[in-house]
């Protein structure tokens, strides 16, 4: 058995997860797998309400990350895989560790900006923003965040991860417009006047580090780079770090049109987070600025 302080991680084979798990297990501690779609020792099945409690038993900490893709087209079934996948699974998560007998001392959870809702054109929000519940990528972090309750009742420090587009070269949305950028087809979206916050995946992984190791922080930390900007400008940073121009814009009306209701809540949306309580708890960004993480980001 290792003397290592153990955290248990769910989503551990996604690209944060993965990622995850190289940082936590390089900096001494021992990362265990809890498995979803699984009854069995380490597992975790959803759909019956089934969870291993002996495995979270004497954790130091557990981190929730999993979760069905939001990237997909939101069909009726789409959207009830997703809502479920995280409101379910952090309810059943959280009641676990509310009945342990060793429960841990931090219980991390993924959340999103969206919590602000979807468009809040003209304003920069932080931790201290009022919240929406308008769109189903708000109701959805409503709800996750909600699901957390049994933990926070125990006594259990529980800490909501608002994440915003995670820049990664290995995969995620970096990924998928690599290919058309660097043949010239990359450009604004929509008006390109509305804002994206985002976060280079090695940063997201030291901010979530920080959280695990920072006894002050909980509740709602803002999982985003200082420095949000507008779709024209993520567009001509991209197009710049690959040399090649950024000029062909994808209307308004072919996102609708391509991606349905998921591509305007998420490519449409108008938000500007950032990382207020972060930053004054003293976290310090690798790639607080766009072209320094794509640069970084594509080199990964």
């Amino acid at each position: 058995m290792s003397d290592r302080p153990r955290i248990v991680l769910t989503g551990a084979t996604g690209l944060i997860g993965r990622a995850l798990t190289k940082a936590l297990a390089k900096g001494g501690y021992e990362v265990r797998a809890l498995q979803s779609r699984t009854r069995g020792p380490g597992g975790m099945d959803v759909a019956s309400g089934w969870i291993d409690e002996a495995f979270l038993e004497g954790a130091e900490a557990v981190i929730h990350l999993s979760g069905e893709p939001i990237a997909q087209r939101w069909t009726k079934a789409a959207k009830a895989r997703i809502l479920s996948s995280r409101v379910e699974g952090t309810r059943l998560l959280a009641a676990a560790l509310a009945r342990l007998k060793q429960p841990p001392k931090a219980f991390i959870s993924m959340s999103g900006i969206n919590r602000y809702g979807v468009r809040r054109p003209g304003e920069t929000v932080t931790e201290a923003s009022s919240l929406s519940n308008i769109g189903f990528l708000a109701e959805i972090s409503e709800q996750w965040e909600i699901a957390t309750q049994s933990a926070q009742k125990r006594g259990i420090r529980t800490v909501w991860l608002r994440t915003g587009v995670v820049l990664a070269g290995s995969g995620g949305a970096l990924q998928k417009m690599r290919l058309p950028f660097s043949l010239g087809l990359g450009g604004p979206v929509g008006s390109g006047q509305q804002h994206l916050s985002w976060i280079r995946l090695g940063d997201l992984i030291r901010l979530i580090q920080w959280a695990l190791a920072t006894p002050g922080i909980q509740g709602a930390v803002n999982a985003v780079a200082p420095q949000p900007v507008t779709q024209r400008a993520f567009a001509r940073c991209l197009g710049q770090a690959l040399h090649r121009p950024a000029i062909l814009p994808l209307p308004a009306f072919a996102v609708g049109l391509v991606f349905g209701e998921m591509g305007r809540e998420t490519l449409l949306g108008d938000l500007a987070a950032t990382p207020a309580k972060a930053l004054a708890a003293g976290f310090v960004f690798e790639t607080p600025d766009l072209p320094s993480a794509l640069r970084a980001a594509l080199c990964e």
